[in-house]
């Protein structure tokens, strides 16, 4: 699927699935300033050590990164984690950088969420993403 048309300067409502590089294409270019290109690098190193964590099953990105805006401040980010994902189970360090808010803040100055696939908090901060 391909990221639709800005309408005005944000996304239609909804999720739309895409690639990273459908992602760089749309959103990681000079404007006034790299700091499109900065963040989408950031981006990258995220998603590549969410994949490597075997925990997270999607990325959902949000954000003033995800608008027309030409210097956003930051990327939201929520990280979807398989159905069977264990709560309780004893993470790694380098699960943990990727689904805990305050590491997914240090790491990359994401303003980042966890929620397992199907709980119902992963619907209602969906819900409050949208515009």
């Amino acid at each position: 699927m391909a990221i639709p048309d800005f309408d005005g300067n944000v996304l239609p409502e909804g999720i739309h699935e895409c690639t990273f590089e459908e992602i760089e294409a749309r959103f990681s270019r000079f404007q006034k300033s790299d700091r499109r290109i900065r963040l989408t690098e950031r981006l990258k190193e995220y998603l590549k050590a969410a994949k490597q964590s075997g925990i997270v099953s999607a990325v959902i990105i949000d954000g003033s990164y995800a608008t027309n805006k030409d210097e956003p401040e930051d990327i939201d980010l929520i990280a979807v984690l398989s159905r069977d994902f264990d709560w309780s189970s004893e993470l790694k360090p380098y699960q943990t950088n990727v689904i805990e808010k305050g590491s997914i803040r240090r790491e990359y100055r994401f303003d980042g969420f966890a929620y397992k696939e199907g709980e119902i908090g992963l619907q209602k901060l969906i819900a409050d993403f949208a515009p």
